[in-house]
């Protein structure tokens, strides 16, 4: 077992300290959303889809569009989304097999 000198030791208490401390900002940082998101929907907005929509803000532009495109194939392949909106020859073509069974074959 490795001995930490008196100088070490201050450091990693520092340390630790620190991230004691940082980790109750974070609890009080939490409590302050959700009571944003609780007051929001005392005023009739759905918090789900306001944390939908900040996710979507973080991404870049690119990625949301391509999540939003991949969600239009997926729901209009499971008949979700009328019929019209997403061409036939966008949809993926899927032969059953799993992933590890198509790459054995």
């Amino acid at each position: 077992m490795q001995i930490i000198n008196n100088s070490s030791a201050n450091q990693l208490r520092l340390f630790i300290e620190k991230v004691e401390r940082l980790e109750e900002e974070k609890s009080e940082l939490m409590e302050n959303i959700r009571e944003v998101f609780s007051e929001a929907k005392a005023v009739g907005f759905d918090p789900k889809v306001m944390k939908q929509i900040i996710k979507l803000r973080k991404m870049k532009h690119e990625e949301a569009v391509e999540q939003e495109e991949l969600l239009d194939i997926y729901r209009a392949a499971l008949g979700m989304i009328p019929s019209g909106r997403i061409e036939s020859n966008e949809l993926p073509t899927h032969t059953g097999e799993s992933d590890d069974n198509a790459e054995a074959a």
